[in-house]
């Protein structure tokens, strides 16, 4: 088992200014930003990337959110979709669209915008290029800026996933497999 120590015991007050900055943003810290503690200085940027991605990025919430709840059922990353849940449901997902995606199908009945951004992450995780009339047609409603914001998103909870899965992270306390 590769868990990671819960490194609050030994915070220096540099890691504890992190941690509080953290919790501030988002309310409770576990799982992977505890892992992540484990090296201060990276937890700091990597959740200044995450701090810009979830709370002062240009896209819209529900694209966002579904966005993530995409990617982690496409990787399996159940503790990515137990925390991203209440977030897509407070931005409007319908539970049909959830459970659409909690089960592996796709999803009736989105608007075309959230449709393109899926496919983008589809791209993004299968490691090809987009095509321009995706490209363009996402760009005509989020901008330029909007598609490279969704392309490091998507990237970015890749990156998350891939420290869930190396260091054994926990789903949250009460929480079950959703897969």
């Amino acid at each position: 088992m590769a868990r990671l120590p819960d490194p609050r015991p030994s915070f220096s007050p540099e890691a504890q200014e992190i941690y509080d900055r953290l919790a501030a943003k988002r309310g409770r810290i576990d799982g992977m930003y505890l892992s992540l503690l484990n090296d201060p200085e990276l937890t700091h940027q990597v959740g200044a990337l995450g701090t810009y991605l979830r709370f002062e990025g240009a896209l819209p919430d529900d694209m966002r959110e579904l966005t993530i709840l995409w990617l982690a059922r496409r990787l399996k990353a159940a503790y990515e979709w137990v925390k991203h849940v209440p977030y897509a449901r407070k931005a409007g997902i319908p539970e049909e669209v959830l459970e659409a995606i909690r089960t592996g199908r796709e999803p009736a009945g989105l608007r075309s915008d959230l449709q393109l951004a899926l496919q983008v992450a589809d791209c993004v995780l299968e490691k090809r290029s987009l095509p321009a009339p995706l490209q363009d047609s996402l760009a005509a409603a989020v901008g330029l800026a909007g598609v490279v914001e969704l392309v490091v998103l998507c990237g970015f909870y890749e990156m998350i996933a891939g420290v869930i899965f190396a260091f054994d992270v926990p789903l949250p306390e009460g929480e079950g497999e959703p897969f």
